[in-house]
This record gives structure tokens, C-alpha cells and sequence, in this order.
């Protein structure tokens, strides 16, 4: 089952979006401090990529558990979903920072899986009656007759059949053909789209699609932050 998954404003406190952690879960917790972020008033919501091929990736149940962190699904964890259900490939799987999983204890491997299994393709946060972001991993999935936000929720959720279904799923997940265009267009219904997946040296606006993934798992990358009311802009390196 793909689902997506929608929260109301936050009258009280800020919303930040936060690139592909990729298990750097210690440089979330300083970007963190970094912001002062109140854990009673604040919320983060995550572009997807959560584990892999940094140190921290077990983590990710813990930072799942807490009420004010918020992810959609990104390739990598739906490489481990595949992988654990027999279902994937396991050894491009490793090639790409998954080592880790099969070393882990079944028990905490299934968890994991029922974990990642619950998490929306799509997520969107409305700001306003008339305002919504959306946050999806790599590309919003226009594949069916109309290509606005709505009709990229109804070909996740299975609306518009299962082969338009498939497609918008590994557009979702995978597809970096926007960026590689360097398309302007912007995603009709929102204010705001926050994706990951492909790699940019800074926060990246493409119309009104903002690339968020700034490399934290390379030496010379970092893992960025956004608040989205203000768009101010945070950026914790590999060498803080």
C-alpha cells in the first residue's frame, strides 16, 4: 500500500524540511541545537533517504518514534523494504551504503520493514486554507492525465490504476529528469515542493520545487535545513 499523508498548520510553532540524512543522525541532532528547535512547539519533516552509508542508520526507529519528526519514503528505504522481503536486489543494495542492514538481528531487520512500510510516498503541509507545501523524495510523479499536485496523490494512492501507479512510484523514488532539464516548471496546487535524491551544493530552487539533498554522506557535502516560513537556510558540514 502507497499512501501519502497531510498535517495542518502549525499555529505555534516552525516547520523546517531536512535533506537525505542518509544515517547522519548525530548531524541532525547539531543542526538541531543549531536552530534551537523546541521539541514541544516544532516540527521536521524529512525529504526520505534516512539510512545508509553513514554511521548512524540503526537510529532511524528512535528519531521515528518521536511525535514531531515526520519522513516520506525515499529509494534507499525502499531498497530495504525489497531486500527484506526478498523481494530486491541485496547486493546493489550493499554497493549503496546498505551493508549495515543484513548484519542486523532479524527481529530489529523486521521492524525496520514494517517501520519504512508505513511511511506516506507524499506528504504535504498545509500552511494556510490557501497555501500547501509538498514534500515527496525525488521527483513529483505527474503521470497521469493531470499533472498537478492532486493528480500526483491520486497515481500514488492508486487512483488512476496500478500501471499508473507503478509509474508514479519509481518517478517518486527515483526520477531525476527535472533537474537534469533544469526545469523551471513549477507543480500546479502548491506553494512549495521539498524533494531529495539528486545531489546539489546548496539548496536549489527550480521553479517552485526546492532541491534539498546537499551531500552529507560525501566528505565534502552537508546536511541542510530549511524553515519554511522564513526559507532560512541551515547547513551542518561533515567537518563540524
Amino acid at each position: 500500500m502507497y499512501r501519502t499523508a497531510s498535517f495542518p498548520p502549525n499555529k505555534q510553532g516552525r516547520d523546517f524540511v531536512v535533506g537525505d540524512i542518509h544515517g547522519h543522525f548525530n548531524m541532525l541532532a547539531t543542526a538541531l541545537t543549531a536552530v534551537n528547535f523546541n521539541t514541544e512547539l516544532d516540527r521536521i519533516f524529512s525529504v526520505g533517504d534516512l539510512i545508509d552509508r553513514g554511521p548512524d542508520s540503526e537510529d532511524v526507529l528512535n528519531w521515528l518514534e518521536k511525535p514531531w519528526f515526520h519522513a516520506v519514503r525515499g529509494n534507499h528505504e525502499q531498497m530495504l523494504i525489497d531486500g527484506i522481503s526478498g523481494h530486491g536486489d541485496r547486493p546493489r543494495h550493499i554497493r549503496n551504503g546498505g551493508a549495515w542492514l543484513y548484519k542486523l538481528n532479524p527481529a530489529i531487520q523486521d521492524k525496520l520493514l514494517k517501520a519504512f512500510e508505513k511511511l506516506p510516498v507524499i506528504l504535504e503541509i498545509h500552511l494556510s486554507p490557501n497555501e500547501t507545501v509538498g514534500i515527496v523524495h525525488a521527483q513529483a510523479p505527474m503521470v497521469g492525465l493531470n499533472d498537478d499536485w492532486q493528480g500526483a496523490k491520486d497515481a500514488i494512492t492508486g487512483k488512476l490504476g496500478e500501471q499508473c501507479q507503478r509509474q508514479a512510484l519509481a518517478e517518486a523514488l527515483y526520477a531525476r529528469e527535472k533537474i537534469e532539464r533544469q526545469d523551471q516548471t513549477s507543480i500546479k496546487g502548491l506553494h512549495a515542493l521539498y524533494v531529495g535524491h539528486s545531489t546539489v551544493p546548496n539548496v536549489t530552487r527550480l521553479g517552485n520545487v526546492v532541491y534539498m539533498d546537499t551531500g552529507c554522506s560525501f566528505s565534502d557535502g552537508a546536511l541542510s535545513l530549511v524553515e519554511i516560513n522564513s526559507q532560512a537556510v541551515i547547513s551542518v558540514g561533515t567537518t563540524q
